[in-house]
This record gives C-alpha cells, structure tokens and sequence, in this order.
C-alpha cells in the first residue's frame, strides 16, 4: 500500500492544479467529498532575528469536520488538530489525534513492511482500556437467586399491602400470594414441576398475575398469552414451546378447549384460596432455570420463543426498579401489552419493590391520573397529550422505540423521565438513563453484570463514537431460540472477550467517551429507492429532532418514494424538510410528507408500520409560478423522464429519481437554455423552486487564461473605476484554491487570515520595521495584490507600487485586544492590500503586527518573508525571486480534459467517508470549546524518517498514510477519502521552490 502512494504522487501532483468544484462536477459529487483535511507542512526554519511572538488566535474555523496539521518539530512531529463542535465532539477528535500517533507508532515499530494493513485496525492501548471498561457493568452480587423471591418475602412482611389492582378490584400481597399457592397446589398435582412450561392465556385481570406467580412457585416457567391473540398463533406457541399446562379463567376455558392443545387447563379465579401449597423438591429451581418464556416476532413475523432465566429476570427488575425510584408508596401503570415483556417488567418492578401494580382496563385510562410511575413506548407516551393532566406521576420511563426530541423536552421539566434500552433475548432491560432538557437523547450505560460491545463486522470493538453493532453478553443472555437451533447459532455466539456467549441485536449505535450509549437504529432498516442506500430509522431520527415533532417514521411507498409521518399534523412542513435536510444528504429526504394526529401503535405499543404503508398517500403537486420554474421543470421531466405535470415547486430533483449524472445533464439543457446553473446549487438547493431562484439571480464565473485581455481589464475597472490606478495595474485570473478561499472570506472576513505579532525594542526599531515591510511588499509583486469580484469573474489586481499602503500606529491597553479587533476587520474583496502592518503599543512594549490573507501566502513562503525581512533589517540586498504570476500562468496553461480524465479515473467508484456523527444530532459531550488540539508524537523525527527510508517513501507519505489508518478506524470503510493540502512546489515551474 505504500508502494501504492508512493507511485500516485506524481500523477496526482501533475493534476493537482485542478480545481475542488471541477474535480466534483468531473465525477457528479453533490455535496462535500471529504470532510477531513491533512496538511504536512515541511518548511524551512524561519531567521532567529525575526521571530514573531507566541499569542494565542482567537478564533479558529475549519471548513471541515477535522483538520490535521503535521509540522517536523526537534523531537518528532508535532500535531494540530481544528475541529467542529458541531460536528464531533471534542473527546473524539482528541482520541482520533491519540489514534493517528498510535499508528505511526506502529508504522515505526514494524518499519520493516511486513505488517498487515488490517493490524493497524488495532486501537491504541489508552483507549482500548477505556472501551472495555465503558463496555462492562459492576459485578454485583443478587440479592435473590428467583423472580419471586423478593414478592414472597414482601408477601411475609407487608401482608396487607396493596399488590395488584384493575378498577374497583384489588389484591394485596398476602392475598395474592395465598392465591398464588393454591393454583400451584392444581398444577403440582398435574406434575407440572422445574422444567414445565405453563401458559398463562387470558386478558388483563386479577387472575393473570397470579397464574404467573403460580407457574413460578411449582419451579416452571411461565408464559404469558393473551386471549386475544390468534387462535393460529396460540396454538403455535403454546406446542413450539413443549407446554404441559394451560392457566385460565372461566371465562376463556372454552376458547382455550376450542384451541385443542392437547394440554391440561387449569381454571382460577381471585376468590378465596381452596388449598395450600407445600413445595417438593421437584419444585425447587435454581437461578440457572427458566424464569418465563416470551414470543417476540422479529422480522420474519414468525414467533420467536425466547426463554428468559432467573438469574437473568432478577438482575434486571432489581435494578431498574431502583433507577426508576419504584417504592412501597409507589403507584406502577401498567400499559404495555399483557404477552410481551414490557408486561413482565411492571409487574415485577412493582411487586419486587413492594409497590402497587394498577392494571388499566382495555379501553380506560383513567386510573393513570393515579399513577406515580409509567414505562411505555415514545408512541403511547406521544398519545397522553399534556403531562399537566397527570398530576401524580412523578417517573416516566421509554423504551422499544428511538425518542424524539419534542416529546423528551415536553415530558422531561414535569417527570423524572427516562430513557430504557433492551432486548428480549437479555432480559428485557440492559441500560438507562435519566434525561433532562439540556442533555441528548442517550440510552445510559451498561447494567450491573451486563456487557455491551458496540463492534464492527470484523468482531472488533470500534473506538469511541464510532457507529457499530451491539453485542449483550453476561447474565442478561437467553440460552437462544426454542426450536430454532440455526437461529440461535447465528445470533448466540461466542463472546470473544471471555463472558460466556453474546448476543447479536441487529441495533445500530455507539460508545460515548463520556461512558454512555446512543443508538441510531436498526441493522435492518436499510432500504434502497433509486440506487441510494437509505436507513429509514436514520431519517425518522432526524424528523425527530424537529422541536415540534413528536413521533415520526419514514417509509418507503410503492417502490418510487420515501415517505415521512409525523406528529402532530400541525407541525410546518417546510421547516420539517428543512430540518432533515440540515442533517442528512438529500437522496434521503422524503418526497412526501404525512401529518398524523396520532401515529398508529401495534400491540405492543410501538408505531404499526403496516397500517402506515396500507394508507393512501397523495402526492400533491403544488403549480409552477414563474417562466423559469416552469422551464426548470421541463428539463427534469425530459432528463429524468417523468411527466412535467408530476412536477411542481415542493418538487424535489433527488425524490423523482435524479442522481448525479442527471445532475450533469440538467445542467447542460439548462446551459443550452441560457440558464446558468452549478452541481452545486443543484445539489444545495434540491427543491425545483429553490433550484429556479437560483438560476434567476446567479452569476456564471468565466475565467479567462493567463493575464486578462485589455478588453477584460476595461470592463473590469468600469465596474470598479476608483480601486487601483488602472493604467499602471496588471490583471489575472485568480487560481481555483484563491477562489476558494475569498469566496469563504466573502461569507466571514476572518477566514484565512493570520496575524503575527513581532516584538519590537522602541521607536527607532519600529521605524526600521515599517521599512523592511515597505520594502518587501514592493519587491514582491503577490504582496501587492488586491482582489476583485465582477460579473464575468474573480481577478487579482496588481499594484504597481505601494504608494497607497498605510501603516498606522495605535495605541490599546493590550496586544489581545487590538489582535481581536484586527481578526474581527479581516479582509474583503476591494481592499486596496491583502497584508498589512500595524505598529501596536502597550503598557507591555511595542509590537509590530503583520496581518495577512492566505490568498497570498503558503507555510514555505511565510518562511521566506520573515528571511527576507531579517535580510533587509541587516542591510543585506533582497535575493530575486520568481513572480507567482508564472504559477497562475501554469495552472491557465493545463489541459483541462486531461485532468478531467485523471480526476474521473482516480475517483471513479468513490464513497465519500464521513467522520460526522452518522446523522445523530447531539449535543457536544465534554468540552464544546473549539480550540485547536496538539500533541507532539510519540515517535522521534529520526525514527520516523528512518522508517520511511527504509520502506522508501517521504515522511510526508508515511504520515499521509497513517492519517488514512485512522479514518479507516473510525469510518469502518476500507476506501478512505479525505483532502490534503500539498505544497506542489514540484511543478515546472523555473524556481517555484
């Protein structure tokens, strides 16, 4: 792979000139192409006469998620790294810099090039010690080895207590524990005993918790069914799961003899117990045997059995009964559905912690305003309406769904809300954590003797972070599926870091450096629509982000578009798509959007994708206003070959089809129509009347080669008549990576400037200074040079002399202060100079302060200036040195289809790598301050130029790729992209270098 770099170096360098946006538009790139940047600056050592002073900016801005500046130092490298809040976070740009000196750490260890690419996966021993104590939960001890245990001993101690009510009925402990034993008196008599499946098929009643709890005291495990299941479905699981007894009321002991199990039924009612019961030792399980069996459907829609184990059931209600703060005063809601596991975490939240639980009837919810605590789905949470209704309730929990914003920030002032994640194959509940309105959304860390991996394909923990899958190992783990032995091999497997098996989930998420988990979706959840690959629970969780919006999901409808629901239906659509755009690239925007006063739930309370995609969704086509609408609109009929009349202005170019080469296309029929028009604004802009505004108000860049013609110059000082003195002045086109950095200073004047303070003895020596600039600048003809925007073009205007140039002297009460003030002035097009000095003084001394525009200056010429400045202040004679024109006359000079057939070749099959946070808004973990990072590497300077002459490449190569082993740690994508800054001092040009 070296030998790879090596050998592109030149054909790269050789086509380097080429623009950033000729390079995009060449390949049909929307949108960024990378979003980390290396620069290796090796320049020469600057004069020790002239030697700017250390002051500390105060702004710095990146263009890009992360940008790493190398610079050789006396004892190695030294490492810079500027980042965006807002992109990453702090901690994980810090870790990557800690990654990227591990790696060359390796690469200097292993010089001999022997190493496999794949080894330098491996993260550095700091954050892999981290990771995997971020991965395991405390090991504690049980408090009980069953399920019911802690209800029995509650049963012995608070008798009278209130248990279990539904209405006007109501059990206490005692009683239900009474009732509890005299039905497992009937199904000891049955032989039911350790080892025996019971179903428990009923509805919400009295009589199902203490069926449960009967099942549980004969040493079987229980199996919660309701009656109102299918008969199929019934029928299936209860003969999947070898079930040797069925409990009942009287009221459904003819639906379940219809059913024709083939298994005993067992008949109860919460009248007075008819006998006792006195355990054998049949009857005695261990925490290692099953505690309850639960189906879940999966996405094959065929049930699942999954047995859940004592030891598993107890770690989890235990302690999510104490995060969610359940006492003997607490009043527990029960609204999940009563065959699921959110069932069995109520009730044995409730009866473990000596609470009461309040069973709803199947179509009230009154008894809610009594409640103190709640666990549902974001989906049934979003339906409650205003939690002022709810006086009483004090916990609210969330889990089975991702959780918007809107509803987390309505919910969380009023409640102490929070946020569960778990499967059922680990025993329902594995993490938690309390949200507040100022923190993201987070699923917590890992339980009590729970492990949680978040790992790549590969098996191997990802950094932190970094997008991966979640593995479940410990005591939460099931045995696997019953009867379902491939199944279970698949997703079962071995736990590669020494804790028995794990599981697999399917669920997308990632470690925080601060020790809590996020998770972004399922594994399963990707569709693709139109050649794009596209996660529908990523574009839901980027509905949800919207502050109105409190439940949302995203289908895709009749194979042609990707449809958003939301709630509440009142909530502006424009601004929603606006939302999701902001985060998400624009093939994954939906085309159609549905307001929904509720979102439709399953039984088990989670959105009901089926009758979202069984609704009649109308697309509706809002009328082209202007000519120019209208003419855009026939072009992308013609292009993407659909009907105009399909087209309207909410239209967006990505949803009816469009991808990037149909960019290219509308492009060109707009050009034939006199429409002006970029990939760019394209790509931005997405919405056809957004796309039409754009054409009506744009400029279209013409640049001309080499010095502009007396023709360009005259039309170039008859828009800007008094800037320069136009006879004596030369003009040119600006190079594309000055267009680039002028059209960022356009948008913010301090973009690309630098200031150097230069610390100056008294009055005299100042004096000598504003001469040696003056001098400079009118040696060097780039230091004169001013920049221009006009209607055919951006130039750069050269002065004939500094007649013009000022430098003034202030006066201010601290260098900080004036540095401030200076960066805030920054630079703009038809400033008469890009560079400029101001002599500066304080109560702390003089200083000479040179402010300069990067449009002028590269790290090696910087080098030169201070050289050249010491030269003048000694009396010595400048050295000759060539004009940057004969650059600009090199790069006007190039072939453009060559590059262009390079920069195709090159990138040809490309996937833009993104370092971003994989389209998970969130808030800045630690330290949102955008102030640089650094670290000096770990390896020497000669060892790492002894490695790289021994695998012979540059040390600029080596840190080139070892830049590229780390991205491809945190992306997980063996094709990395990413931008590097070069020097390109090598091109033909006479003494460029």
């Amino acid at each position: 792979m070296l030998e790879g770099i090596r050998l592109e170096r030149g054909a790269v360098s050789s086509h380097s000139h080429a623009s950033l946006i000729d390079i995009k538009r060449w390949n049909g790139i929307e949108g960024d192409l990378f979003d980390s940047l290396l620069v290796y600056q090796n320049v020469p050592t600057a004069s020790s006469k002239v030697r700017p002073v250390d002051q500390p900016n105060k702004m710095f801005s990146t263009d890009h998620t992360l940008e790493i500046i190398v610079t050789p130092a006396a004892a190695g490298l030294s490492c810079c790294a500027l980042y965006k809040p807002s992109a990453i976070p702090r901690d994980q740009a810090r870790w990557m810099l800690e990654e990227f000196d591990f790696t060359l750490s390796q690469i200097c260890c292993n010089k001999s090039g022997g190493m496999a690419v794949s080894e330098l996966w491996t993260m550095s021993p700091a954050q892999t010690t981290l990771v995997r104590a971020a991965s395991s939960g405390p090991e504690v001890a049980l408090p009980f080895g069953l399920l019911h245990h802690a209800f029995e001993a509650l049963a012995k101690a608070r008798p009278h207590a209130r248990a279990v009510e539904i209405q006007d009925r109501w059990l206490s402990y005692g009683e239900l524990d009474a009732l509890a034993n005299s039905v497992a008196s009937d199904l000891a008599h049955l032989g039911v005993c350790v080892g025996s499946r019971v179903a428990v098929i009923m509805d919400r009643c009295l009589e199902f918790p203490i069926g449960l709890l009967a099942a549980l005291k004969v040493g079987a495990a229980m199996m919660p069914l309701d009656v109102g299941f299918p008969a199929a479905r019934l029928a299936f699981m209860v003969a999947d799961a070898g079930v040797c007894a069925v409990v009942t009321t009287r009221r459904f002991r003819q639906t379940i003899v219809d059913l024709k199990l083939a298994v005993d039924v067992v008949t109860i009612d919460a009248a007075t117990p008819k006998s006792e019961f006195v355990p054998s030792a049949c009857h005695m399980a261990t925490k290692l045997d099953e505690a309850y069996i639960v189906y879940t459907s999966g996405s094959t829609g065929k049930p699942k059995g999954v047995p859940v184990l004592h030891h598993s059931a107890v770690n989890s209600m235990e302690r999510f009964g104490g995060i969610l703060e359940i006492k003997e005063d607490s009043r527990v809601f029960q609204l999940m559905a009563i065959g699921f596991d959110g069932f069995q975490a109520d009730m044995w939240e409730s009866l473990s912690y000596g609470a009461t639980l309040v069973m709803r009837s199947e179509d009230d919810l009154s008894a809610l305003s009594t409640a103190s605590n709640l666990t549902c789905t974001p989906t049934a949470l979003s339906l409650l309406g205003d939690p002022n209704q709810y006086p009483q309730l004090k916990v609210v929990a969330v889990a089975g769904e991702a959780f918007p914003v809107a509803l987390k920030d309505l919910w969380a002032p009023r409640v102490k809300l929070f946020n569960l994640y778990g499967p059922s194959e680990c025993a329902i509940m594995t993490h938690g954590s309390r949200l507040s309105l100022t923190e993201s959304i987070a699923i917590g860390s890992v339980l009590p003797n729970v492990h949680c991996y978040v790992l790549d394909d590969n098996h191997r923990q990802v950094p932190f972070g970094i997008l991966g899958e979640f593995y479940l190992s410990g005591i939460c783990v099931s045995p696997g599926y019953i009867n379902l032995p491939e199944m279970t091999e698949d997703r079962f497997l071995v736990d590669p870091f020494g804790h028995g098996r794990m599981y697999k989930t399917g669920d997308l998420g990632r470690l925080l450096p601060n020790g809590q988990f996020e998770i972004a979706g399922r594994q399963d959840s990707q569709v693709k629509l139109k050649g794009y690959r596209i996660e529908l629970d990523e574009v839901a969780n980027a509905m949800m982000q919207h502050l109105s919006v409190k439940s949302a999901a995203a289908i895709v409808k009749d194979k042609t578009h990707l449809v958003g629901y939301f709630t509440p239906a009142h909530v502006n659509v424009d601004a929603l798509r606006q939302c999701v755009a902001d985060q998400l690239p624009v093939y994954m925007v939906p085309a159609v959007w549905v307001g929904l006063d509720d979102m439709p739930q399953n039984s088990n309370g989670k959105i009901d994708v089926k009758v979202l995609q069984s609704m009649d969704v109308s697309v509706d086509v809002e009328t082209l206003e202007t000519d120019v609408e209208l003419k855009m609109a026939t072009v992308w009929a013609n292009v993407l070959g659909v009907n105009v009349s399909e087209i309207g202005r909410q239209s967006s170019f990505f949803a009816l089809g469009g991808d990037s080469l149909s960019v290219v296309r509308v492009i060109a029929a707009c050009k034939a129509l006199g429409l002006a028009l970029s990939g760019g604004q394209m790509t931005k802009e997405m919405l056809l009347w957004r796309v039409a505004k754009a054409v009506s108000t744009h400029r279209q860049v013409d640049w001309p080669s080499a010095m502009a013609p007396e023709a360009t110059k005259v039309s170039v000082e008859a828009e800007w008549p008094h800037v320069v003195n136009w006879p004596s002045c030369v003009v040119y086109p600006v190079t594309p990576l000055q267009a680039g950095m002028l059209y960022a200073t356009i948008n913010n004047r301090r973009s690309y400037v630098l200031q150097n303070a230069v610390h100056l003895a008294d009055a005299l020596e100042a004096a000598k200074f504003e001469a040696g600039f003056k001098a400079l600048v009118q040696q060097h003809d780039i230091l004169r040079t001013t920049f221009l925007t006009t209607s055919t073009g951006m130039y750069q205007v050269i002065r004939p002399d500094i007649q013009e140039l000022e430098v003034p002297t202030v006066a201010v009460a601290s260098l900080a202060d004036f540095l401030e003030d200076d960066l805030a002035r920054g630079f703009y097009t038809t400033d008469k100079f890009f560079v400029r000095l101001t002599i500066v003084n304080t109560d702390k001394g003089h200083f000479g302060v040179l402010t300069i525009h990067h449009c002028l200056y590269d790290g090696w010429s910087m080098t030169m200036f201070w050289n050249d400045l010491a030269d003048l202040l000694d009396g010595k004679p400048l050295p000759e040195r060539p004009s940057f024109r004969h650059v600009v006359d090199y790069i006007q000079a190039q072939d453009t289809r060559a590059a262009e057939e390079f920069w195709r070749s090159y990138l040809n099959g490309v996937v833009v790598t993104s370092l971003e946070t994989n389209g998970i808004p969130r808030n800045c973990l630690a330290d949102s301050s955008d102030q640089p990072l650094s670290i000096d590497t770990t390896a020497c300077l000669s060892s790492l130029s002894e490695a790289a002459q021994t695998l012979r490449v540059t040390v600029a190569e080596l840190v080139k790729f070892a830049w590229a082993a780390t991205v491809r740690k945190y992306t997980r994508q063996n094709d990395v992209v990413f931008g590097q800054v070069v020097a390109n001092r090598d091109i033909p040009v006479h003494d460029v270098d």
